[in-house]
């Protein structure tokens, strides 16, 4: 669940009474969860420092041209293809790479935050831009980080599946759907001429492939 400064409190009074305690009980360490006010506020709140290879931030060189992140979007497809299976954290890793070409520097921020607070987490658990705009934020009920992704980066996100699914679908349209999972990423690179006569047959790929549902 998506915790919010709206429903912070009733989430912590369900937590509490699951755990057996009061639900009465006020957070210890202060804590006003997306509390503007206290964006700079120090408590002595308990917290696992971001993980910034798992978080979208700003980077000073792309990783790749805008051509070698098509190219590598393509694979992961090709492979989802080859393998009938989605690697989610393959697709996570290049896609928090492809959305830090538009990312805001979250980590500036970051320390920026820290820098105020003698390195403790603020009172809201949450961090800001300089105009204001939620960037992201520290869950203190569940220990872990999410991002606020701008704009820019969720028109990147859906480039980045653009680019993915086109590419499975211009593989159902060569091979079949019933190729799926039944083709080796050679005889991908290697195009359609790996599949025809009888060895595509015996794989159970071919011309006789059935396209109902």
């Amino acid at each position: 669940m998506q915790i919010t400064r709206d429903n912070y409190a009733s989430t912590q009074k369900m937590i509490n009474q699951m755990l057996g305690g009061t639900s009465s009980s006020p957070d210890p360490y202060g804590t006003d969860y997306g509390n503007y006010s206290l964006r700079y506020t120090p408590t002595n709140r308990p917290f696992t420092k971001p993980n910034w290879s798992n978080i979208a931030t700003k980077q000073s060189f792309p990783a790749m041209s805008e051509k070698e992140f098509d190219s590598a979007i393509r694979e992961l497809a090709r492979k989802e293809f080859s393998s009938d299976k989605k690697d989610h954290k393959a697709i996570q890793g290049l896609m928090r790479k492809y959305q830090s070409v538009v990312a805001p520097d979250r980590k500036a921020i970051y320390e920026d935050s820290m820098n105020k607070t003698g390195g403790k987490m603020n009172a809201a658990c949450m961090f800001w831009n300089s105009k204001g705009d939620k960037s992201f934020a520290y869950h203190p009920i569940t220990g872990r980080w999410s991002v606020f992704p701008t704009e820019e980066e969720q028109d990147r996100t859906r480039q980045f599946y653009s680019i993915y699914n086109d590419e499975l679908k211009r593989l159902n349209d060569e091979y079949g759907e019933n190729a799926r999972g039944k083709i080796s990423m050679k005889q991908i690179a290697q195009g359609s001429g790996e599949l025809t006569g009888s060895n595509s047959l015996q794989n159970g790929i071919g011309n006789s492939i059935d396209y109902s549902l």
